[in-house]
């Protein structure tokens, strides 16, 4: 009976400590950041390249980037942090592109 008891409680005990650690790596990896960087990256891209003089009118780059930029806006109210982190990140690359058109035009 002595020897039972023993048993279950080590088995208890092993299978509390298993949840913890199961629980802990969860938690660290099912948090993602919010994507606060690529997010300021891409609103001072796309700012950046409406004040060089890109039209947005002409430059589908430009609204390209616009529409990334709303996009992840909408992502990051919704807590949709990776999808939200790639569409700054497309949106930084469209407006930084429009700016290199106007540019390669002058």
């Amino acid at each position: 009976m002595v020897i039972f008891k023993r048993k279950s409680l080590f088995l208890a005990k092993n299978i509390a400590t298993y949840g913890l650690v199961f629980c802990c790596f969860f938690a660290l990896f099912a948090c993602a950041a919010a994507p606060i960087q690529e997010m300021s990256d891409a609103r001072q891209a796309v700012q950046a390249a409406k004040t060089s003089g890109v039209d947005v009118q002409q430059s589908k780059l430009l609204e390209l980037a616009e529409d990334h930029l709303k996009s992840a806006e909408l992502k990051l109210q919704r807590r949709w942090y990776n999808s939200a982190r790639e569409d700054a990140i497309l949106a930084r690359d469209a407006a930084l592109k429009s700016q290199q058109e106007i540019v390669d035009v002058r």
